[in-house]
């Protein structure tokens, strides 16, 4: 079990998304489809196929999937591709260089951390957990946890809430257009994460980006806001 490493509170919270953003998991997700798709007589999913259906959980992936192959999901498609990826944590994924180091970086200089992401829990958790960085977070909220998932405002306001760090000046960390758009629903600033899988949407008010991890620290100092009332 590792052992978390002295907190000082200085009352600031850092959330992250997952995928592409602390985890290059893209592949993992990926392979477990493909032994769907090719069992119903599909052509398995490239790395670059993958990589734009990502961002609004593992459900919208299979759909998207399917529907880039010209079908449909067949019967319990989800319920299938599921089990399959749960049964094989961390699923091929990584973490992102210097994220571990980071994460305990912000740690000594006081930062809480959270993971605000639309990938199910049971995934999220044990992901985490099998990359040795699940000790860092005050709380892992996933999608199907919560009514109304990023971009939703809701989804970073329960995360905050099951930490118990609702009030604090914050900044989402993210990949993806859901992220920026939830952090801009709530009122924080945001960080984009330019290692990810995603995209810089042009019609989004340009947020810092970061294109290393090992950046984060001083960036998040700069940006971090009071959370509104």
């Amino acid at each position: 079990m590792e052992t978390m490493p002295p907190r000082t509170d200085t009352r600031r919270v850092a959330i992250f998304d997952l995928d592409g953003t602390l985890v290059d998991s893209v592949d993992g997700i990926a392979h477990a489809l493909n032994r769907q798709l090719q069992a119903n007589g599909l052509a398995p999913l490239s790395r670059n196929e993958a990589i734009p259906l990502l961002g609004d959980g593992l459900a919208a992936f299979a759909r998207r999937a399917y529907c880039l192959r010209g079908t449909t999901l067949p019967a319990h498609g989800i319920e299938d591709f599921l089990h399959d990826y749960l049964s094989h944590p961390p699923g091929n994924a990584r973490l992102y260089p210097h994220v571990a180091a980071t994460l305990d970086l912000l740690v000594q200089d006081g930062w809480r951390m959270v993971v605000c992401t639309n990938k199910i829990e049971a995934a999220a958790i044990p992901m985490l957990d099998a990359l040795g960085v699940l000790h860092y977070f005050d709380a892992v909220c996933g999608g199907d946890t919560v009514s109304r998932q990023k971009p939703d405002a809701e989804h970073i306001r329960r995360t905050l809430q099951r930490a118990g760090l609702t009030g604090l000046p914050a900044v989402m960390i993210g990949d993806n257009k859901a992220d920026l758009a939830a952090a801009a629903a709530y009122g924080i600033p945001a960080i984009f994460a330019g290692w990810g899988y995603g995209q810089l949407p042009a019609d989004v008010e340009a947020p810092v980006v970061v294109t290393r991890f090992s950046q984060l620290p001083a960036l998040l100092d700069a940006a971090t806001a009071r959370e509104p009332a």
